[in-house]
Protein backbone atom coordinates (compact mmCIF):
# COMPACT_ATOMS: atom_id res chain seq x y z
CA UNK A 1 0.00 0.00 0.00
CA UNK A 2 1.22 3.59 -0.45
CA UNK A 3 1.69 5.83 2.41
CA UNK A 4 2.58 9.50 3.40
CA UNK A 5 5.42 8.72 5.76
CA UNK A 6 8.37 6.18 5.98
CA UNK A 7 7.55 5.27 9.73
CA UNK A 8 5.36 4.87 11.71
CA UNK A 9 4.83 1.86 9.74
CA UNK A 10 1.20 2.14 8.01
CA UNK A 11 -0.07 -1.43 9.66
CA UNK A 12 0.59 -0.36 13.13
CA UNK A 13 -1.62 2.84 12.75
CA UNK A 14 -3.93 1.18 11.66
CA UNK A 15 -4.30 -2.23 13.73
CA UNK A 16 -3.81 0.61 16.64
CA UNK A 17 -7.17 2.06 14.51
CA UNK A 18 -9.05 -1.37 14.52
CA UNK A 19 -8.77 -1.55 17.67
CA UNK A 20 -6.33 -4.59 17.82
CA UNK A 21 -4.44 -5.31 20.99
CA UNK A 22 -0.33 -4.49 20.85
CA UNK A 23 0.13 -8.50 20.64
CA UNK A 24 -0.88 -8.19 17.14
CA UNK A 25 1.60 -8.87 14.55
CA UNK A 26 1.47 -5.73 12.31
CA UNK A 27 3.95 -5.68 9.07
CA UNK A 28 3.36 -3.25 6.28
CA UNK A 29 4.46 -4.87 2.58
CA UNK A 30 6.04 -2.74 -0.07
CA UNK A 31 5.82 -4.41 -3.74
CA UNK A 32 3.64 -1.86 -5.74
CA UNK A 33 1.20 -4.05 -8.42
CA UNK A 34 2.21 -7.70 -6.87
CA UNK A 35 1.83 -7.22 -3.19
CA UNK A 36 -1.68 -9.00 -2.76
CA UNK A 37 -0.19 -12.44 -3.46
CA UNK A 38 2.27 -11.67 -1.39
CA UNK A 39 0.52 -10.25 1.47
CA UNK A 40 -1.88 -13.16 0.89
CA UNK A 41 1.02 -15.60 1.48
CA UNK A 42 2.33 -13.89 4.70
CA UNK A 43 -1.32 -13.79 6.46
CA UNK A 44 -1.56 -16.91 5.99
CA UNK A 45 1.55 -18.06 6.87
CA UNK A 46 0.83 -16.48 10.25
CA UNK A 47 -2.65 -17.45 10.66
CA UNK A 48 -1.48 -21.16 9.96
CA UNK A 49 1.86 -20.07 12.77
CA UNK A 50 -0.36 -18.30 15.49
CA UNK A 51 -4.27 -19.32 14.66
CA UNK A 52 -7.47 -16.68 14.08
CA UNK A 53 -7.80 -14.49 11.36
CA UNK A 54 -5.33 -11.78 9.92
CA UNK A 55 -6.59 -8.94 8.04
CA UNK A 56 -4.88 -7.67 4.96
CA UNK A 57 -5.10 -3.89 4.02
CA UNK A 58 -4.68 -3.42 0.21
CA UNK A 59 -4.10 0.44 -0.74
CA UNK A 60 -2.19 2.73 -3.44
CA UNK A 61 -3.16 6.09 -3.55
CA UNK A 62 -1.22 7.42 -6.99
CA UNK A 63 -2.77 10.25 -8.08
CA UNK A 64 -0.84 12.28 -5.73
CA UNK A 65 2.57 11.22 -7.78
CA UNK A 66 1.18 11.06 -11.48
CA UNK A 67 2.15 14.26 -13.77
CA UNK A 68 -0.40 15.55 -15.17
CA UNK A 69 1.44 16.30 -18.70
CA UNK A 70 2.98 12.65 -18.94
CA UNK A 71 -0.12 11.10 -21.09
CA UNK A 72 1.56 7.56 -20.35
CA UNK A 73 0.37 8.12 -16.87
CA UNK A 74 -1.78 10.73 -16.58
CA UNK A 75 -5.24 8.81 -17.56
CA UNK A 76 -3.57 5.06 -16.95
CA UNK A 77 -3.58 4.95 -12.55
CA UNK A 78 -5.80 5.32 -10.40
CA UNK A 79 -6.85 5.42 -6.41
CA UNK A 80 -7.96 2.21 -4.50
CA UNK A 81 -8.33 0.68 -0.58
CA UNK A 82 -9.66 -2.95 -0.38
CA UNK A 83 -9.83 -4.88 2.64
CA UNK A 84 -9.65 -9.21 3.03
CA UNK A 85 -10.15 -11.38 6.22
CA UNK A 86 -7.80 -14.55 5.62
CA UNK A 87 -7.89 -17.71 7.66
CA UNK A 88 -5.71 -21.10 8.07
CA UNK A 89 -8.29 -23.89 7.50
CA UNK A 90 -7.42 -26.96 9.85
CA UNK A 91 -5.69 -29.46 7.57
CA UNK A 92 -5.43 -27.44 4.76
CA UNK A 93 -1.92 -28.70 4.48
CA UNK A 94 1.77 -26.99 4.94
CA UNK A 95 2.71 -26.72 1.10
CA UNK A 96 2.15 -23.34 -0.07
CA UNK A 97 1.15 -21.98 -3.30
CA UNK A 98 3.09 -18.68 -3.71
CA UNK A 99 5.86 -17.72 -5.71
CA UNK A 100 7.56 -14.82 -6.71
CA UNK A 101 9.57 -13.10 -9.28
CA UNK A 102 12.02 -10.10 -9.27
CA UNK A 103 14.38 -7.94 -11.48
CA UNK A 104 15.48 -4.45 -10.71
CA UNK A 105 14.07 -1.98 -13.53
CA UNK A 106 13.38 1.45 -13.80
CA UNK A 107 10.28 0.37 -15.85
CA UNK A 108 8.25 1.30 -13.99
CA UNK A 109 8.79 3.18 -10.75
CA UNK A 110 8.36 6.16 -8.52
CA UNK A 111 10.65 8.33 -6.44
CA UNK A 112 9.45 9.06 -2.25
CA UNK A 113 7.66 12.24 -3.69
CA UNK A 114 7.14 11.09 -7.44
CA UNK A 115 6.60 11.04 -10.33
CA UNK A 116 5.21 8.05 -11.72
CA UNK A 117 7.64 6.96 -14.66
CA UNK A 118 6.48 4.11 -17.12
CA UNK A 119 7.75 2.23 -20.22
CA UNK A 120 5.21 0.69 -21.24
CA UNK A 121 7.14 -1.51 -24.17
CA UNK A 122 9.26 -2.48 -21.22
CA UNK A 123 6.59 -3.79 -19.01
CA UNK A 124 4.79 -5.08 -21.67
CA UNK A 125 8.13 -7.08 -22.80
CA UNK A 126 8.47 -8.21 -18.91
CA UNK A 127 5.34 -9.19 -18.74
CA UNK A 128 5.20 -11.29 -22.35
CA UNK A 129 8.11 -13.16 -21.62
CA UNK A 130 8.80 -13.32 -17.70
CA UNK A 131 6.39 -13.08 -15.99
CA UNK A 132 4.48 -15.38 -18.80
CA UNK A 133 7.06 -18.04 -18.31
CA UNK A 134 6.98 -17.61 -14.78
CA UNK A 135 3.29 -18.16 -14.14
CA UNK A 136 3.21 -20.53 -16.75
CA UNK A 137 5.28 -22.87 -14.59
CA UNK A 138 3.64 -22.17 -11.36
CA UNK A 139 -0.14 -22.79 -12.49
CA UNK A 140 1.81 -26.34 -13.73
CA UNK A 141 2.91 -26.82 -9.94
CA UNK A 142 -0.14 -26.25 -8.95
CA UNK A 143 -2.29 -28.86 -11.61
CA UNK A 144 -2.45 -26.85 -14.53
CA UNK A 145 -5.07 -25.91 -16.43
CA UNK A 146 -7.61 -28.50 -15.13
CA UNK A 147 -6.80 -27.42 -11.48
CA UNK A 148 -7.60 -23.75 -12.24
CA UNK A 149 -11.26 -22.56 -12.07
CA UNK A 150 -10.56 -18.91 -12.71
CA UNK A 151 -7.57 -16.58 -13.18
CA UNK A 152 -7.40 -13.41 -11.64
CA UNK A 153 -4.43 -10.92 -12.90
CA UNK A 154 -3.21 -7.63 -11.99
CA UNK A 155 -6.21 -5.57 -14.17
CA UNK A 156 -3.09 -3.45 -15.69
CA UNK A 157 -4.01 -3.12 -19.06
CA UNK A 158 -6.49 -5.45 -20.75
CA UNK A 159 -4.79 -6.01 -23.75
CA UNK A 160 -2.01 -6.99 -22.29
CA UNK A 161 -3.27 -9.12 -19.99
CA UNK A 162 -5.12 -10.70 -22.42
CA UNK A 163 -2.57 -11.80 -24.50
CA UNK A 164 -1.16 -13.49 -21.02
CA UNK A 165 -4.16 -15.43 -19.94
CA UNK A 166 -4.15 -16.65 -23.34
CA UNK A 167 -0.83 -17.71 -23.97
CA UNK A 168 -1.44 -19.37 -20.41
CA UNK A 169 -4.92 -21.63 -21.84
CA UNK A 170 -6.64 -19.75 -19.60
CA UNK A 171 -8.50 -16.57 -21.42
CA UNK A 172 -11.93 -18.41 -20.97
CA UNK A 173 -11.47 -18.31 -17.06
CA UNK A 174 -9.96 -14.81 -16.60
CA UNK A 175 -11.94 -12.96 -14.37
CA UNK A 176 -11.75 -8.96 -15.40
CA UNK A 177 -12.85 -5.75 -14.60
CA UNK A 178 -10.22 -3.35 -16.43
CA UNK A 179 -12.78 -0.89 -17.79
CA UNK A 180 -14.27 -0.25 -14.31
CA UNK A 181 -11.38 1.39 -12.39
CA UNK A 182 -8.86 1.41 -14.26
CA UNK A 183 -5.41 0.80 -12.62
CA UNK A 184 -5.89 0.57 -8.99
CA UNK A 185 -2.27 -1.19 -8.91
CA UNK A 186 -2.32 -4.10 -6.53
CA UNK A 187 -6.19 -3.43 -5.52
CA UNK A 188 -7.22 -4.46 -8.96
CA UNK A 189 -6.79 -8.25 -7.68
CA UNK A 190 -9.16 -7.57 -4.46
CA UNK A 191 -10.80 -5.95 -6.14
CA UNK A 192 -11.95 -8.65 -8.93
CA UNK A 193 -12.18 -11.11 -6.35
CA UNK A 194 -14.80 -8.56 -4.93
CA UNK A 195 -17.02 -8.12 -7.89
CA UNK A 196 -16.72 -11.48 -9.91
CA UNK A 197 -15.11 -13.89 -7.63
CA UNK A 198 -16.85 -17.33 -7.23
CA UNK A 199 -16.39 -20.28 -5.32
CA UNK A 200 -13.59 -22.03 -6.29
CA UNK A 201 -9.20 -22.93 -7.37
CA UNK A 202 -8.48 -18.56 -8.25
CA UNK A 203 -4.77 -18.41 -9.54
CA UNK A 204 -4.08 -14.95 -8.49
CA UNK A 205 -0.94 -12.49 -10.99
CA UNK A 206 0.24 -9.28 -9.68
CA UNK A 207 2.99 -8.35 -11.77
CA UNK A 208 5.02 -4.65 -12.72
CA UNK A 209 6.60 -1.85 -11.03
CA UNK A 210 9.58 -3.38 -9.39
CA UNK A 211 9.56 -5.20 -11.83
CA UNK A 212 8.32 -7.34 -9.83
CA UNK A 213 5.51 -10.34 -9.56
CA UNK A 214 3.99 -12.78 -7.66
CA UNK A 215 1.33 -15.35 -8.24
CA UNK A 216 -0.69 -17.63 -5.43
CA UNK A 217 -3.66 -20.19 -5.78
CA UNK A 218 -6.25 -20.01 -3.53
CA UNK A 219 -9.62 -21.58 -3.28
CA UNK A 220 -12.59 -19.47 -1.95
CA UNK A 221 -15.08 -21.00 -0.13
Amino acid sequence: FSRENRFPSFAAGAAKALGLPPSAPAIDIQEACSAYPSALFVASMISAARGGSVVVIDGDVQSPFVDPADPGTAHIFSDASTVSLVRSMPGGGRKSRFASLSRPSDALSCGPDGPVRMDGFGVFSFVATEVSAFLAEFAAACGGRDAIDFFVPHQANMYMVRRLARSLGLEDRMLETGGEWANPGSCSIPLTLAAKGRPGRHLLAGFGAGLSASAAFVRLL
